[in-house]
């Protein structure tokens, strides 16, 4: 007699006798907890940086405070505006950004600041998720794990994180589900993933276009046309954007953004130049490269960060150029990409053994740690970095004191701490600002630096006072001026 040996997976059919699964619950695998812990650890984490950031001052009204009163504006039904561009400015009139209008429901449960800084890190955290589960499943956990804590701790997500908040926060998540789909060849996921980015900014268009670029290049037949039809997508919405939709919608018939780009040609030389000579946009790069040393250039993923470079480089604003602000975030998420997709070809061709790949993986790691102490987080490791700065707690009581409907002008650096309760406008004031606050509110103990320095701050003072407006308090630093 003979007898059947049925798995502990398995069970026997009532009727037939053929042996069937049995349907269980998800399993606890590498590639599942890896993920989950990352996202897990880093989304409250980066939610500190931003909202200590807030309670210490750091952030401002451009850019914190743009955003939250242009997602006010979706939360009321209005259409997108921030006086602090304008009087009545529609912020789709300087940059195409309508994807934030997805926060608005949130924003109408929670609105403050911080919510907008709290979604920054989310979805800044989501994207380690696909990142870091591709890595598990091509190396390994202990590859997941560098890949997670080489993007998470990444100097290009540190510095974005400790700058406000902004709209590429979308991008982070969307992008990295993308960059995975693509390395692993799963060609229609990459393509619909990025077919979203057009609504994040108005050069995300361009990248996609790259994105579909790729697409066609590897592929054939019915995909190689979607790469194709991607890329007319991604350029038609740059120009719809650029030439039509923010010229129609700003001050003053046209795309502000385009006045930092001079022509390609003189662009060009100047960045060669630039570059050899060692400015910042070769820190930049180095940077970029340096943060998986130096194995991502293997990967012809990296072409997908060139529209990035190509619009930051070219530009006569120096800020473009640096390792700071927010503009290396979606780096970080390409180069990581990139750095998988280059070992997985290369052990493909036999051109990496295992020895290598763990040194490779190791150079990451050690990059990121040794990197930590001179990025935003290390304030986090202080007991100063947890401390709420009391200029921040006398705007609040300001705040609270200011009747509500009162509008107020106030120190770029104090504009985030009034946003969500009054209508702001920033001090000094700015030529495209043409309404009179009811109060000003100035820190004189800590000039916010822009639109004006501590001397130009006192000359507007003076001419307020000039024009009727008398001090009203003093306290911690910060001047209050009230109308007559």
């Amino acid at each position: 007699m003979t007898t059947t040996e049925i798995s502990p997976h398995s069970v026997v059919g009532s009727n037939t006798g053929r042996v069937r699964p049995t349907r269980t619950g998800p399993r606890l695998t590498a590639d599942r907890v890896v993920p989950a812990v990352a996202f897990v650890l880093l989304a409250p984490l980066y939610a500190l940086l931003g909202v200590l950031g807030h309670r210490q001052l750091r952030t401002s009204g451009f850019d914190l405070g743009i955003f939250v009163q242009q997602i006010s504006s979706y939360a009321d039904l209005r259409a997108p505006t921030s006086d602090l561009l304008g009087t009545g400015y529609n912020t789709l009139g300087d940059h195409f950004s309508p994807i934030t209008a997805l926060l608005a429901p949130v924003y109408r449960a929670f609105p403050s600041p911080e919510t907008l800084l709290v979604a920054q890190a989310v979805l800044f955290a989501a994207a380690v998720v696909p990142l870091s589960r591709w890595a598990v499943r091509e190396f390994g956990a202990i590859a997941g794990v560098v890949v997670a804590v080489g993007y998470g701790l990444s100097w290009g997500v540190q510095a974005a994180l400790d700058f406000d908040f902004h709209e590429i926060a979308f991008a982070m998540p969307l992008l990295a589900m993308s960059m995975v789909a693509l390395g692993r060849q799963r060609w229609h996921q990459a393509l619909f993933w990025a077919l979203p980015l057009v609504f994040v900014k108005e050069d995300m268009g361009l990248t996609v276009a790259v994105i579909g670029g790729l697409v066609a290049f590897w592929t054939v037949g019915r995909t190689r046309v979607l790469g194709l039809l991607t890329i007319v997508w991604g350029l038609t919405w740059v120009v719809l954007a650029v030439k039509v939709i923010i010229p129609l919608l700003s001050a003053d018939d046209s795309y502000g953004q385009g006045s930092k780009l001079p022509p390609l040609g003189s662009g060009i030389a100047d960045t060669a130049h630039g570059v050899v000579a060692g400015d910042s946009r070769a820190a930049t790069a180095f940077l970029f490269l340096a943060v998986t040393g130096f194995a991502a250039l293997r990967s012809p993923l990296l072409l997908v960060a060139l529209p990035t470079f190509a619009w930051r480089f070219l530009s006569d604003n120096s800020n473009f150029w640096k390792p700071i602000f927010h503009y290396n975030a979606l780096l970080m998420v390409i180069v990581f990409a990139a750095l998988i997709d280059a070992i997985v070809r290369a052990r493909k061709h036999h051109q990496l053994s295992d020895r290598g790949q763990r040194l490779i993986f190791g150079v990451v790691a050690v990059f990121a740690l040794i990197a930590l102490p001179f990025l935003p987080m290390a304030r986090l490791a202080s007991a100063g970095g947890w401390q709420t700065d009391p200029q921040a707690t006398e705007a609040q009581q300001i705040s609270g004191s200011i009747p509500e409907g009162d509008t107020i002008g106030a120190s770029n650096n104090l504009v985030p701490q009034f946003v969500s309760t009054h209508d702001v406008t920033v001090f000094p004031q700015r030529s495209t600002n043409t309404s009179t606050p009811d109060w000003i509110v100035v820190n004189r103990a800590n000039p916010a630096g822009w639109p004006s320095d501590a001397a130009g701050d006192s000359k507007a003072l003076a001419s307020a006072l000039a024009s009727g407006y008398v001090v009203r308090e003093e306290s911690n630093g910060i001047e209050v001026l009230g109308r007559q």
